[in-house]
């Protein structure tokens, strides 16, 4: 298997992914974009948003384009 484009952008969306998803039970407040989410869509909103859009959906497509790699 060669090193292609959608194997550093799979490897990159998960490992992003994890890091979010860790990284917000270590260390919440480096999140510089939450605070202002919850302002905005108030706690509990605004905490799902950005825990969908940082952490969910880069883990999904992450695996997604890493099983059609793999699938291959």
């Amino acid at each position: 298997m060669a090193l292609s484009f959608d194997l550093l952008l799979g490897s990159f969306l998960v490992l992003f992914g994890f890091y979010t998803l860790v990284a917000r039970q270590i260390a919440p407040q480096q999140f510089s974009k939450l605070g202002p989410m919850k302002e905005k869509f108030g706690d509990k909103v605004g905490l799902t948003i950005h825990f969908v859009a940082y952490t969910v959906l880069p883990l999904a497509c992450g695996a997604t384009i890493l099983s059609s790699i793999l699938l291959k």
